[in-house]
């Protein structure tokens, strides 16, 4: 009887493999962040000086290793954290 193949026979290589695609700088968190900024009106300007400030945050906090770009929203549910891989 043949066994049917499963992700769990390939164990965590599967996992190693698909974790790089998704790895994020704080400077890739920051075009993000700018891109955002642009959708918000009169305050564009503001938040996008906002996101760029925070890349600079990002990377030295993450050299310290707290690896997380914080969002700079400043109304409810502002400041949410986004999870960093790299330190650039």
């Amino acid at each position: 009887m043949k066994k049917p193949f499963t992700a769990a026979a390939l164990g965590p290589s599967i996992f190693l493999a698909s974790s790089s695609a998704f790895a994020v700088s704080c400077t890739q968190q920051g075009a993000s962040c700018k891109g955002w900024a642009g959708g918000q009106g009169a305050q564009t300007a503001t938040y996008a000086a906002k996101c760029t400030r925070e890349v600079s945050a990002c990377i030295s906090r993450c050299k310290k290793g707290t690896k997380v770009f914080i969002g700079v929203y400043g109304g409810s549910g502002g400041g949410q954290q986004y999870p960093i891989d790299e330190c650039k």
